[in-house]
């Protein structure tokens, strides 16, 4: 798919506060639905689970997403030679946001219950009811196993309709990746882009460029140039339905980051 530049061009940006799972970013007069990943348990904590959101913007109505956890695992398949797989992981939810506790995790101790890449590189995915695009997110940002905080994320984006966006396990599998090579995972996507973070918790901006899809990755960063362990939990996740287009190219979303700050600090204590 090819991507819409946007020119980040200042405008009215109001901030509709009606608590974390309704609030909205409003763009001369276009609400920008927002997914709160906050609340909930893990009473059904196994590999494989998924969470289901909605958010909702008055303009173009609600938008549903199916949530999951993976990890890719690099195996040595011979001499001197790896392959690296995919494996279906714990989906968990904390105060904090969205985290991963994948089979090398050690449960999730030393704050391995993260999306982080010490071993296995976990990611969450999302499958939505129709195509959007990611504006930014909220990255709560962890040390793991002891070591210095960071949270560069790998994204990618892609079109998916072979199975339904809302199938559960066992009945479509979401996507059928457990056990799937990661050029196969790769080959589900358009395109991707790296978001570079800091050991800083917060909320940012993605690409300057719009990108569409109605299956999309966030992952801890898959190429990880700087070494770094790479932990963090989602906390929130900002996206626009596809028919808003034109209204995102006049809109002056450069600032949405100032508007995501003020809804983190309303946030709670992280977990």
């Amino acid at each position: 798919m090819s991507s819409i530049s946007v020119r980040l061009i200042a405008g009215a940006l109001l901030f509709a506060a009606a608590g974390p799972a309704s609030a909205a970013y409003v763009f001369n007069g276009t609400e920008v639905a927002i997914f709160n990943f906050t609340t909930g348990n893990n009473n059904n904590l196994q590999d494989g689970n998924a969470r289901f959101y909605s958010a909702t913007s008055p303009d173009f109505g609600t938008v549903q997403a199916r949530v999951t956890g993976w990890s890719l695992e690099r195996v040595q398949t011979g001499w001197n030679s790896y392959t690296t797989y995919v494996r279906d992981s714990k989906l968990a939810v904390y105060s904090g946001g969205l985290g991963i506790i994948s089979g090398d995790d050690n449960g999730g101790a030393d704050n391995q219950h993260t999306s982080d890449n010490e071993g296995r590189k976990d990611f969450f995915l999302f499958q939505f009811n129709a195509p959007v695009a990611f504006i930014g997110a909220g990255f709560n940002t962890y040390s793991v196993l002891g070591r210095t905080k960071d949270s560069d994320a790998t994204i990618k984006y892609g079109f998916n309709y072979d199975q339904p966006w809302n199938c559960q396990v066992g009945a479509c599998g979401s996507l059928n990746l457990d056990g799937k090579t990661e050029g196969y995972l790769n080959g589900l996507f358009d395109g991707t882009f790296e978001s570079l973070g800091t050991g800083t918790s917060g909320h940012r901006l993605f690409s300057p460029e719009i990108h569409w899809g109605n299956t999309w990755l966030i992952g801890s960063s898959f190429v990880n140039r700087d070494g770094k362990i790479d932990g963090f939990k989602l906390s929130n996740l900002a996206v626009v339905p596809e028919p808003a287009t034109s209204a995102m190219m006049i809109s002056g979303f450069a600032l949405l980051g100032a508007a995501l700050r003020r809804q983190g600090r309303r946030g709670t204590a992280l977990a």
